[in-house]
């Protein structure tokens, strides 16, 4: 076999589709609403974030308004793009369908987990406690998102990961003015370590109360 046969060495680097692109750049926005790497009340400028993207204003726009649908940011008088502000009553509306549906999750995760998985799920938590001891609020916000998820994917649950999404994109913006209080940075980690050692432990009912009362602390009513 020859270099020009091998396909290990010939990459696909075919032009990517308009519609790969614009999928991209809503991915991209979507996992910065759920890092917490936007804040509430934070204008989304199109061509600002066209600029910091390196592409045109229209992928950019399309992705603004898929967002704009599911409530995840609101339109301004002005037509700028913001990240809303959501009532007390609308963080607890969050916090409620959260506990339910990460709850089970983390019970099922307990019994399902796999070695590979748990061993996945450890690298998060110690990411999380290392950020708790460095102060790293942007470490812990990605490795938090990472943890959770990694806990909805044990599960095995269908659908689980749809569900939840929307929660994350709603609420991660408003999780990063919380966490920088160091009693609540330090009990988060302390949280992610329960749920950690009872799904290691496969003990079901302890995995969903440490990742409900991980959750009910950390929202900003």
């Amino acid at each position: 076999m020859t270099a020009d046969t091998d396909p290990l060495l010939n990459p696909d680097l075919s032009p990517v589709s308009r519609e790969m692109l614009h999928e991209q750049i809503y991915t991209r926005l979507k996992r910065n609403l759920m890092m917490g790497r936007f804040v509430p009340g934070q204008k989304l400028p199109l061509r600002g974030l066209a600029k910091s993207l390196g592409t045109s204003l229209m992928p950019v726009r399309d992705a603004l308004q898929r967002l704009e649908s599911t409530g995840c940011v609101v339109s301004t008088p002005n037509r700028t793009m913001m990240v809303p502000e959501y009532s007390s009553k609308e963080l607890q509306d969050i916090c409620t369908l959260r506990t339910l549906l990460e709850g089970a999750a983390a019970e099922r995760a307990a019994t399902l987990r796999t070695d590979a998985e748990i061993a996945v799920l450890k690298v998060h938590v110690d990411d999380i406690v290392r950020s708790a001891e460095t102060d790293d609020i942007d470490l812990f916000l990605e490795a938090n998102y990472h943890f959770h998820m990694q806990v909805a994917a044990m599960s095995r649950l269908s659908f689980i990961g749809h569900l939840l999404e929307p929660l994350w994109m709603h609420i991660g913006p408003s999780v990063r003015r919380t966490v920088p209080n160091k009693v609540l940075f330090h009990s988060a980690a302390v949280h992610h370590k329960d749920v950690y050692d009872a799904i290691v432990g496969r003990d079901t009912t302890a995995a969903a109360a440490a990742i409900q009362a991980d959750i009910l602390e950390g929202y900003p009513f």
